[in-house]
């Protein structure tokens, strides 16, 4: 559910309006889970009716019946209205209560329990607390697992004592879990071994036997001993059928589970479940040895499909490394994967709290951003700015816009979701630009609702973006000296790679592109800055004797090592003459800056030789072009938008007619609408979205998509969209897939329409076999891809299901016409 646990007892209905000062909330039947709050994402501002909670964290909240209980490491609480004020302040040792529907503070709820409570749960009629407790006031015979009534009092006759601290408590029926670092758990005068793990009688306290499943070892053992073996956090399916653990363990009941287990508790014994990942344990990762183990919740989505586990331990590589430190990730429950269906990464921050609530899952830590997989305690391309808590896709894991912001602090270790909102537990006072001490409410009322995106369907219209033609007749070379082959970006040749053309050098990919100073031709892709060719090389590009040409040399340094004036020197020969003497990328345009060089000559028959030479470091060169002075540049014309009827097979029922004529649709790389918006990538290399008509192909004004490229340098996320071929949308999965100039493959990277977010992480399909090279223009509909070609013109439809190709593709249209820059369809 989140760090330290918190449930509700309340019935699934929600409430449907937040008065100016109160909720009106009906109690029920316990549900001891996150409330199903299905696409509802709750208000960014908080109720301002809560108390206070002065000192310390909150740890756990819960509700019964119309009581909130809150529960942590605090030792004073203030009425809602009064946080400045301490004259009223009350000594609420760890635990306290409230009216749910007025705030105000129970003056009968106090068991005065003498350490941290790090969990809490009800049945509807108790609540259970775990904590490191070992009195309840005066009375000695409660430690660290303690059974209250509704109204706070101990009940007596309920004495189960573990050795050592509960971490855990969760009731399931009449078995109330608890998990911690205790090796046994003591009932009147007989003390049963237990590793970690117990279930206790709800009724009589007794130690059940059907959950033996000892937790032993250690996460890292050579870090130190690597600590003492405990469950940090569990949560239970709310069918009671699985658990889910996390903590420093190493087996589980003699298995090999490495800081997350899953457990069959469907039966009366509990057993280990087959469900077994890999990816925390020590081989796998190299997080911060502060920690014992760098696990910090689990909970279980409402219908317990899946669960969320949240990580703390430094950027250790981020997902270059494969590691989940600092990660917050996504596990099918019914999965024999060994790897998480997303793992969204903050760059080096811990996540604690998290609440999954259907559509939403909540996160609460001391977070800075999200979707950051690239940098450790720095925004790096794709950080989605997020303070202290979010909301995350539950498909993807890219954060929702929601942004209340919260003062960061150590973290919100209790995020507990009722049907009329979320409750926030932490150690600080600042959310929602409201001060709320360490308690607030985030209400259903006054929030928003995740869209729902449908699948496109055919028969449909599709539209479809023309090529521009005839540009750039007197171009005779343009080579990527390290990269693949680029799409021109002004409907002249494309850029070939450099194969054949060139002797030596070692290339270097950047994986991102950097700004242009204003001697290159704004026509040039921004990509052929994106990798370099380096050390001495040898080019030859053979043009006939008596060409008048003008060479263009294309350079970018982005090695830290060399981005000061006289740390990488060169020169540069052409046919045999020095060019460029003793150049230096870095005084001449700056580091991380592209530039262009160029010089006329007459060819002399035996090709353009360019020959680069090191005086300082290592030469470097991006991208050469050659043009034809005496040929004519060519007129290209402007591509329109096309609306092409077809049924439901893909194939074409009419001839395609004019639909938009607003923009030069050539510039497009690759779109597809969904909503009544077209998202379409240019040669610029941006992602751009506009409103769209399909009724009459109207389009609204251009808006950039926002891809959060690094504050610092500008580097954007590895997204080549000046070179894409074609992409579309599956809503089922909400991610874009994208076919790449030249490329077979098939790509794709999380989106999420709500927020508009991108992935910053790079995924290749499975293209079951099938060659996307020549795509021209690609889209998806009632399970088929559709996509064009730019080698016979064709249309071509495949079977596409579960984010892969599952079948052959056959031929639907062979007109020769489906040589487009974008096919889209609309779904709406």
């Amino acid at each position: 559910m989140t760090d330290r646990r918190h449930r509700t007892a309340l019935a699934a209905a929600a409430v449907s309006a937040v008065s100016a000062a109160l909720l009106a909330v009906v109690p029920g039947p316990a549900g001891a889970v996150n409330a199903d709050l299905g696409s509802s994402v709750v208000a960014a501002k908080p109720v301002a009716f809560t108390p206070h909670v002065m000192n310390g964290s909150v740890q756990a909240i819960t509700q019964i019946g119309n009581r909130i209980v809150v529960a942590g490491t605090f030792t004073k609480v203030s009425p809602a209205a009064t946080f400045k004020d301490t004259s009223d302040d009350l000594v609420r040792n760890r635990i306290f209560a409230f009216d749910a529907t007025t705030g105000v503070i129970d003056p009968s709820f106090n068991p005065n329990l003498n350490g941290a409570v790090n969990s809490l749960d009800t049945d509807g009629t108790y609540v259970y607390a775990g904590g490191a407790f070992s009195a309840s006031g005066a009375n000695t015979a409660t430690k660290r697992v303690v059974k209250l009534t509704a109204t706070g009092s101990v009940v007596t006759t309920w004495t189960p004592q573990p050795n050592l601290a509960v971490n855990e408590v969760v009731v399931r029926g009449s078995r109330v879990f608890i998990g911690g670092a205790f090796t046994a758990v003591k009932v009147g005068r007989v003390s049963t071994p237990r590793g970690a793990l117990a279930a206790l009688d709800s009724s009589t306290g007794a130690v059940l036997a059907g959950v033996d499943v000892p937790f032993t070892g250690v996460y890292d053992p050579a870090n130190d001993g690597g600590g003492t073996t405990n469950i940090t956090r569990f949560d239970i399916s709310a069918d009671g059928s699985r658990l889910a653990a996390i903590g420093n363990f190493a087996t589980v009941g003699g298995l090999p589970r490495v800081q997350l287990a899953v457990l069959d508790t469907s039966g009366a014994t509990a057993v280990v479940a087959p469900w077994a990942t890999n990816r925390y344990d020590r081989a796998h990762n190299s997080c911060a040895g502060v920690f014992d183990t760098f696990t910090r919740d689990v909970d279980f989505a409402p219908d317990g499909s899946y669960f969320v586990v949240s990580a703390t331990g430094a950027f250790a590589g981020g997902a270059a490394a494969g590691t989940m430190c600092d990660t917050v990730s996504r596990w099918e429950t019914a999965s024999v994967a060994n790897d998480p269906t997303w793992a969204s990464y903050t760059g080096g921050d811990t996540t604690y709290g998290v609440a999954v609530t259907g559509g939403v899952v909540y996160v609460g830590g001391h977070m800075r951003w999200q979707n950051n997989p690239y940098q450790g305690d720095q925004a790096g391309p794709g950080a989605v700015p997020r303070e202290g808590i979010a909301a995350l896709d539950t498909v993807n894991g890219l954060p929702l816009s929601w942004n209340p912001g919260r003062a960061r602090g150590v973290g919100a270790q209790a995020l507990f979701a009722t049907p009329v909102g979320l409750w926030v537990g932490s150690d600080t006072t600042q959310i929602g630009g409201a001060t709320r001490g360490r308690l607030a409410l985030m209400p259903l009322a006054g929030g928003t609702t995740v869209p729902t995106v449908a699948a496109a369907t055919l028969p449909n219209d599709l539209f479809v973006a023309q090529r521009t033609t005839g540009a750039g007749s007197n171009v005779l070379y343009r080579v990527d000296a390290a990269g693949p082959p680029l799409q021109a970006a002004d409907g002249g040749p494309d850029w070939s790679s450099a194969d054949g053309l060139v002797d030596g050098g070692s290339v270097a990919d950047w994986g991102a592109t950097v700004p242009r100073d204003a001697t290159v031709p704004a026509t040039t892709p921004p990509s052929i800055f994106q990798a370099e060719r380096y050390g001495q090389q040898d080019w030859n590009l053979p043009v006939a004797a008596g060409k008048h040409v003008t060479v263009r040399l294309y350079f970018a340094n982005q090695y830290g090592g060399t981005s000061q004036p006289g740390q990488r020197v060169f020169d540069v020969l052409v046919d045999g003459s020095t060019f460029l003497d003793d150049f230096d990328i870095a005084a001449a345009a700056g580091d991380r800056t592209g530039t262009m060089r160029s010089l006329q000559l007459t060819t002399d028959g035996d090709g353009i030789d360019i020959d680069l030479r090191a005086v300082a470091e290592n030469p470097l060169i991006n991208g050469i072009e050659v043009i034809d002075n005496d040929a004519s540049t060519g007129t290209g014309t402007a591509g329109v938008l096309q609306r092409r009827a077809v049924d439901a097979n893909g194939t074409p029922t009419g001839q395609p007619g004019t639909a938009n004529t607003a923009m030069d649709w050539s510039t497009v790389r690759g779109a597809f609408l969904l909503n009544g918006t077209v998202y379409y990538g240019k040669a610029d290399g941006s992602l751009y979205k506009r409103t769209f008509t399909k009724s009459s192909g109207a389009t609204g004004a251009e808006k950039v998509v926002n891809l959060y490229d690094d504050p610092e340098d500008g580097t954007r996320i590895p997204f080549p969209i000046g070179n894409l071929t074609g992409m579309f949308y599956d809503p089922t999965l909400h991610r874009i897939y994208y076919t790449v100039f030249g490329d077979s493959r098939l790509w794709y990277r999380y989106f999420t329409p709500e927020s508009g977010v991108v992935g910053a992480l790079t995924f290749e399909a499975d293209a079951g076999g099938v060659s996307f090279a020549s795509a021209a223009g690609v889209t998806l509909a009632s399970g088929r891809i559709l996509y064009g070609s730019s080698v016979d013109g064709s249309l071509r439809s495949v079977p596409f299901a579960g984010g892969r190709v599952t079948g052959s593709p056959t031929v639907v249209s062979a007109d020769g016409t489906w040589r487009y820059r974008a096919i889209m369809v609309p779904n709406t």
